[in-house]
């Protein structure tokens, strides 16, 4: 896919969630650790969500943000969508799933905070904060839901 715009990016990371979110919920069917695979039926129920949000985002944003250009990021940072197939989530760990979604979630975030300080119109910038906060406060949730799924 390539990427040239702020709709596009929307596009990028919503389909980033759907994919995990899917990869999510076929590692649950395939594993035979029952907290492990709670883990990842709520973990692709979070990704699903966020996918569904990020679309609604892209649907109330203004025309003018979604055609805002940032081709310049994805050349000095370059980021696949094939990159997750090397994910085996029905065999790791918990800690280990927890950690690689961690890693895709930080790479939206860092690509949001890029793209929201270089934003010249102010729609976009919003546009870009409020899908920032979106990420940070997703990841705190999960994190923190994790963690009680640990306890039990």
């Amino acid at each position: 896919m390539t990427v040239e715009t702020i709709k596009d990016i929307l596009e990028l990371t919503r389909r980033l969630h759907a994919n995990l979110a899917d990869k999510l919920k076929r590692a649950a069917r395939d594993t035979q650790h029952e907290k492990l695979r709670m883990l990842l039926d709520y973990l692709s129920q979070h990704e699903q969500e966020l996918s569904r949000v990020i679309a609604l985002s892209e649907e109330d944003a203004e025309k003018a943000a979604l055609q805002t250009w940032c081709a310049e990021y994805f050349d000095k940072y370059p980021f696949k969508l094939e990159t997750l197939g090397n994910l085996d989530f029905a065999n790791m760990s918990t800690d280990d799933v927890l950690r690689s979604l961690l890693a895709v979630h930080d790479r939206i975030i860092d690509l949001y905070r890029y793209l929201s300080t270089r934003a010249e119109v102010s729609s976009t910038e919003e546009l870009l904060n409020g899908l920032l906060a979106l990420e940070q406060h997703e990841i705190m949730r999960m994190i923190r839901d994790v963690e009680k799924l640990e306890d039990l």
